[in-house]
């Protein structure tokens, strides 16, 4: 009859609810692929290291509603850590971003076949990636890849028990393993690049296109905390005479050398660059002009005492004339005039017949 073709009305419903349950499914999965994909894009392009971790330990975590995101990398040359010294953020990844110097330490977590492991969390054995967190449910730890060798482990941790089970979406996290990876190897390199147009090929210290960048921001941060700033212009005396007696190599050993002495008489956080040919400048934040005429007293009785050998092996005697020149807070001095003023300073030091400290009038 008719009536035997039609279902009757209670399978009817059952079937419309399995349809709207494989369409919310359906529905969910395309959002989550979609946040996938903007998570992804924005990965690869960030541009350098710092943005780039912000987006795995903090966007990482907001983005996929996790308790917490944690990264390990493998640091045997304090490489990352060089490079990481001067972002302010590295505070308060503390406990989240972390580095070992043992391969080993990083492969106990994974299988040889080095594929992302989705478990249950067990503080005695997951404790080291999660410092902060004893209270997860379950974790996934993806390994990173690059050339073969494993660079590190990203470990994303749930309260929730069944977020992360084994075989579930390995293949999804394997994908994001691989981008990360990529994308940290690319922003060391990026950094590494950078800091090579930064230094002074010769005495391994920075450059006058990092000091230039360095001491509009230092000049800024002095002003805007009302702090003193110094800038120190370091020049060494009858340079050109050494080249010519001993030779442009001997030149090069003496400029290497004093590079060296001066930098070990600064403080944590003073920067030093090398200006020009025989000339060093010197950035000493938080330091009134008391305190950098003492630090420039300091630099300039260590090389006067110091022997220096030339290649023919006799031994040479090297002096500095130093012009120092302070930002006092309050004071209305430009970049410029600091710069200036530094530099008839040393100007003045060495009309007054050199090897000697000159401090600016100027406040």
């Amino acid at each position: 009859s008719a009536q035997g073709c039609c279902m009757p009305q209670k399978d009817v419903t059952t079937l419309q609810d399995r349809l709207d349950d494989l369409l919310r499914i359906a529905k969910s999965n395309e959002r989550k692929q979609l946040n996938f994909q903007q998570y992804e894009l924005s990965l690869l392009n960030s541009s350098g290291l710092e943005p780039l971790l912000k987006l795995i330990l903090e966007e990482h975590k907001h983005r996929f509603q996790l308790t917490t995101v944690t990264l390990m990398l493998h640091d045997p040359e304090y490489e990352f850590q060089r490079l990481l010294e001067s972002v302010p953020e590295i505070q308060q990844w503390q406990n989240h971003l972390l580095f070992t110097e043992s391969v080993q330490r990083l492969e106990q977590f994974f299988s040889l076949r080095r594929i992302p492991r989705l478990t249950s969390f067990s503080p005695h054995q997951h404790q080291q990636l999660f410092p902060s967190h004893s209270e997860l449910g379950s974790v996934a730890l993806l390994p990173l890849i690059r050339q073969n060798q494993l660079i590190g482990s990203l470990n994303l941790g749930s309260r929730n028990p069944n977020r992360f089970q084994s075989n579930i979406g390995t293949q999804f996290l394997q994908h994001l393993a691989a981008v990360v990876s990529a994308c940290i190897e690319n922003a060391r390199l990026h950094e590494e690049v950078k800091l090579v147009g930064l230094r002074d090929p010769l005495t391994g210290v920075n450059n006058r296109r990092f000091f230039d960048q360095r001491i509009v921001e230092e000049f800024s941060r002095a002003i805007r905390n009302k702090t003193a700033l110094s800038c120190l212009f370091v020049d060494l005396d009858y340079f050109k005479r050494i080249n010519d007696s001993h030779g442009h190599q001997t030149g090069d050993q003496v400029l290497k050398h004093v590079a060296q002495l001066l930098n070990d008489s600064l403080r944590q956080g003073d920067v030093l660059a090398r200006y020009g040919g025989e000339e060093f400048v010197v950035l000493l934040a938080d330091a009134s002009g008391v305190v950098a005429a003492d630090i420039a007293e300091r630099m300039r009785k260590t090389v006067a005492e110091t022997h220096f050998t030339a290649n023919s092996g006799k031994t040479l005697r090297v002096t500095l004339s130093v012009g120092v020149s302070t930002l006092e807070p309050g004071s209305n001095m430009t970049v410029k005039r600091l710069l200036q003023s530094a530099d008839q300073a040393v100007y003045g030091a060495k009309l007054s017949g050199r090897n000697q400290v000159k401090v600016s009038a100027e406040a």
